[in-house]
């Protein structure tokens, strides 16, 4: 819009607003739910991220009341994506769970969690917290690569579990 827009309804501050643009210019944007241009257009609107206070509550914990029905993990020990995922076919899930670790990865954050250490799952164990455990970039060149790349690279990666075209 060539003008700032306003609208009548009352949003709190830092909270992110999908609108319905008019048609023209004299018209008036209106809120709509933020899966409106996915669902209604087949739009990709962004991905959802959630803070959680531990891997295991990462994993116990979703905004879905059926749950995550595909959860990946990546960490550089993981298989290529190629090997984890051979068939160029989209996967029958509704929601899936990618799983990004820090620095030192996600075998440290299961280290740390104390409901995964009191199941002895931590180290090369981690793996099996998910339904693929894979390695987004291997021979990367450096020790760590920062997760906003990671995840770029991830998910243009994992891309065709969701879409062939």
């Amino acid at each position: 819009m060539p003008e700032k827009v306003t609208i009548a309804e009352s949003i709190p501050p830092k909270t992110r607003l999908t609108l319905k643009m008019p048609d023209n210019e004299k018209g008036i944007p209106e809120p709509v739910h933020p899966a409106a241009p996915r669902t209604g257009s087949g739009y990709f609107w962004g991905y959802g991220v959630r803070k959680a206070d531990s891997l295991s509550s990462v994993l116990t914990s979703s905004p879905y009341e059926e749950g995550y029905d595909l959860s990946i993990g990546t960490s550089e020990r993981g298989q290529l994506m190629s090997k984890a995922f051979p068939e160029y076919k989209e996967a029958d899930f509704k929601h899936l769970l990618v799983v990004f670790g820090g620095p030192r990865g996600l075998e440290y954050a299961a280290m740390n969690d104390p409901e995964l250490s009191s199941m002895s799952i931590t180290g090369a164990r981690t793996r099996e917290l998910f339904d693929h455990w894979i390695n987004a970039l291997p021979n990367q060149g450096s020790r760590s690569i920062r997760t906003d790349e990671a995840m770029l690279i991830a998910l243009a990666g994992l891309k065709r579990l969701w879409d062939l075209t």
